[in-house]
């Protein structure tokens, strides 16, 4: 999973470019009133973020915008002028653009194709509009992450913008030849964590079901390289086989540390299964 780049354009921008919307539903005037107060929660919400206490500090959000007179006007603001209209859809765009190489943060699987608030709209409806709680995912992760929100520290969701899981590996596979060559994934922190980092992120790796979905995109990787690595085997013998798997892992490491690339390229090194005919009966 990959780190999107922070939106560059702040809330009061985005507060600009659904003016004329505003204007014509007759929010302008309490949007206006809003404004600075939306420009604070921005300010607080990225000094939060930067210092590893954003869940925190939504929880103390949370008891102030649960039920807020003007949720229905931010809830339609959104809908209506960021995304449904042209200037906003502008931005709404930008925000997708952010994503490393169009791939949702969350999984690393598929392309972006939405955007989701970090912290929804419903439950904090004065960030529906802030860029930094706007974050594009694809539609999986976005209908998996739904409209939660854990006051539980353990099951906090990672935020793309400000969570980094660093370059140390905690994505490793395993090739199960006993299964025909079926790639078993798993999250392993590195035990210099901080236990709740790495709750967060077992939690992650569960609640999006991704040793599933590692699976079965290494299904299709193991069958576009069967004939590739089957040919290297037969010319060259396993070990040649094995240190050609290794330039490949490294290859991949190099672009992304806990990719499921790296992690399967890596296991497929290491399994003797593979490394001595295993793949013949992929």
């Amino acid at each position: 999973m990959l780190r999107p780049t922070r939106p560059p354009f702040t809330v009061q921008e985005v507060v600009a470019a659904c003016s004329a919307w505003l204007e014509k539903y007759g929010y302008a005037d309490r949007f206006d009133e809003h404004l600075p107060g939306l420009v604070a929660l921005e300010n607080g919400y990225r000094e939060a973020g930067d210092l590893g206490i954003l869940h925190s500090f939504l929880l103390g959000e949370l008891i102030k915008e649960t039920n807020h007179q003007d949720r229905t006007m931010f809830e339609e603001t959104y809908g209506q002028a960021l995304v449904g209209r042209a200037a906003g859809r502008k931005l709404y765009d930008a925000l997708k653009a952010l994503a490393a190489d169009t791939r949702c943060p969350l999984c690393g699987v598929q392309a972006v194709a939405q955007v989701d608030h970090h912290a929804p709209k419903d439950k904090f409806p004065l960030l529906g509009l802030t860029p930094l709680n706007l974050v594009a995912v694809c539609g999986t992760c976005n209908q998996t992450k739904s409209n939660t929100f854990d006051p539980e520290p353990i099951r906090a969701e990672i935020h793309p913008y400000f969570d980094d899981l660093g370059a140390e590996q905690w994505l490793f596979a395993h090739i199960d030849g006993t299964a025909g060559g079926v790639a078993v994934f798993q999250a392993k922190p590195p035990e210099t964590w901080p236990l709740i980092k790495a709750a967060q992120l077992r939690h992650h790796f569960t609640k999006y079901h991704l040793a599933d979905r590692y699976r079965d995109e290494a299904g299709h990787a193991l069958s576009m390289r069967k004939r590739k690595d089957t040919k290297v085997l037969d010319d060259s013998g396993p070990e040649v086989l094995r240190d050609q798997l290794l330039t490949d892992a490294d290859e991949y490491a190099h672009y992304n540390p806990n990719g499921w690339q790296t992690a399967l390229t890596f296991a497929l090194a290491k399994s003797c299964w593979y490394v001595n005919g295993g793949m013949r009966g992929i």
